[in-house]
């Protein structure tokens, strides 16, 4: 197995973004505020701050500052409390900090009665900075309202290096669609984090964005975790369509019942055992007689649980609304299964495809579809119901797409579908700040 050699990765936007941030928190307290303020907490908030999208960013933004002013209420209190217990307002070390630990229960006590359990830590580290700089002899007042000014400071800051870009041309009119496996994802791999965010980033900023694949939906769940795909995707080599965010299929091509019939009954005929999947009242049925062999009880055992997937066992085939069949079998009979059925006269009925079986060793399996049955058919008419354009495609295989995608590994797709989406222009001025 050859060895994959070590690239180290270019710095991203995040990273760039977060150096100029954190130089402007400093450029901030030294002209305005004479460096006499506390850039500590711009630069945390900064940290905080730059998010991968406008969403996040405003969500942390409104977080940190309640954060802070619950943790500066509380702090404050805790000063009003000891100025009035004790005459000079300075405590024995044992008091003050028998205080503080108690101060600390009752400010995280206050985000679950307020609700926002989520930001009890921030606000406690708020808290406990003040409690405790107290008696270190800071005036405690003035920390509280410059801590308070400076993360809102440096919020500010980080919202506006998040927003500001180069001028674009954002190509809303042009659906892109990728393939899965080996385009956008290295085979047997995950997404990687940048192409999770920047796809978020993109699609939240309007282009329209798909996948086509031959796997099923429940397979684009998973290996699209933490993506916000708004359209619906292409499934099963082209013989679906699914939503995604309503959870129901839009469109199918499924054989006649005729067709079905008779590629089963020559399955039956050479004794080959298969899976067959339907689409019926917005379900995926995937019907077997029995789990022939290995590679079969090993699809079954992993797949079988997935809400998304019913496994049916049937002692009789059913031909309606069958989308296609799955022949599993040990290598050397699915090839010589392959031949046979493409001797047959009717052959060109059906859409037919040989390849390795990814769940049993020197399996392989073949994939029959209706002759119908076509992934940029069905990317022409999500092209039309989304009133785009163009589309352009990603994929792996050389003469099928519009972008030949050869590296899977370092972005590819996200950094050409970026490219095209929204290319430098200065026409596009008024994106010079993202909204």
């Amino acid at each position: 197995m050859e060895k994959k050699k070590f690239r180290l990765p270019v710095p991203g936007q995040r990273i760039v973004r977060t150096v100029i941030a954190i130089e402007l928190c400093f450029a901030a307290d030294m002209w305005l505020r004479g460096g006499k303020g506390m850039p500590i907490f711009s630069t945390m908030a900064v940290l905080a701050g730059i998010q991968p999208s406008i969403k996040s960013m405003v969500r942390m933004a409104k977080e940190r500052v309640q954060s802070t002013l619950i943790g500066a209420f509380w702090g404050l209190a805790l000063i009003t409390v000891e100025l009035a217990l004790f005459e000079d307002g300075a405590p024995s070390d044992w008091a003050h900090y028998l205080l503080v630990a108690l101060f600390t229960g009752v400010t995280i006590w206050s985000t679950v009665v307020l609700r926002v359990t989520g930001m009890a830590n921030l606000a406690a580290v708020v808290f406990l900075s003040i409690g405790i700089n107290h008696i270190q002899g800071v005036n405690a007042y003035t920390y509280a309202f410059n801590r308070l000014l400076d993360t809102v400071i440096g919020l500010l800051i980080a919202e506006l290096v998040n927003r500001v870009q180069l001028p674009r041309v954002h190509k809303t009119d042009t659906l892109f669609v990728s393939g899965l496996g080996t385009t956008i994802m290295p085979e047997g791999s995950t997404l990687s984090p940048y192409s999770k965010v920047e796809l978020n980033r993109l699609i939240e900023d309007g282009a329209l964005f798909t996948i086509s694949t031959r796997a099923s939906q429940t397979t684009v769940r998973q290996l699209m975790e933490g993506v916000d795909l708004r359209l619906p995707i292409i499934t099963l080599s082209g013989a679906a369509m699914y939503d995604l965010k309503n959870e129901q299929y839009v469109h199918t091509t499924p054989m006649s019942p005729e067709k079905a019939r008779r590629i089963m009954q020559w399955a039956r005929e050479q004794d080959l055992p298969f899976f067959y999947s339907s689409i019926r009242d917005n379900m995926l049925i995937i019907r077997y007689r029995e789990l022939a062999n290995d590679a079969m009880r090993i699809a079954w055992e992993q797949r079988h649980r997935s809400v998304y997937r019913n496994y049916v066992q049937s002692g009789e085939d059913v031909y309606e609304d069958v989308v296609y069949l799955a022949v599993v079998d040990s290598t050397e009979r699915i090839g010589r299964a392959h031949a046979a059925l493409r001797a047959q006269s009717w052959a060109d009925q059906y859409q037919i495809t040989m390849e390795k079986y990814s769940f049993g060793e020197g399996c392989s399996t073949l994939r029959i579809y209706d002759s119908a049955v076509s992934w940029k058919a069905m990317v022409e008419l999500l092209r039309v119901q989304m009133g785009a354009k163009q589309a352009v495609t990603f994929g792996s295989v050389p003469g099928q797409y519009d972008v030949l995608i050869q590296d899977a590994d370092r972005n590819t797709v996200v950094k050409q579908f970026r490219r095209r989406f929204e290319p430098v222009d200065i026409r596009g001025w008024r994106t010079i700040l993202r909204r």
